[in-house]
């Protein structure tokens, strides 16, 4: 009985170490991609001649607030 309750225990602990990655990629793609598209709207604001208003209200994740006036 050791021996089965051993392999449940590993089995849940291969579920948990796999979601885990999953969500930390997930976060960190997000992150990248924010920040990509603040870096595409921040070039776009100044060729237009705007002033940016930037909030990022999680770095983590960089959501965030934008408009170009």
């Amino acid at each position: 009985m050791p021996l089965l309750k051993n392999q449940h225990l590993m089995g849940i602990s291969w579920i948990l170490v796999i979601l885990l990655l999953v969500a930390s990629f997930l976060i960190i793609s997000k992150g990248y991609f924010n920040t990509k598209e603040i870096s595409s709207l921040t070039s776009q604001c100044y060729e237009n001649g705007g002033e940016i208003i930037l909030e990022i209200h999680d770095n983590l994740t960089n959501e965030y607030s934008f408009e170009c006036k």
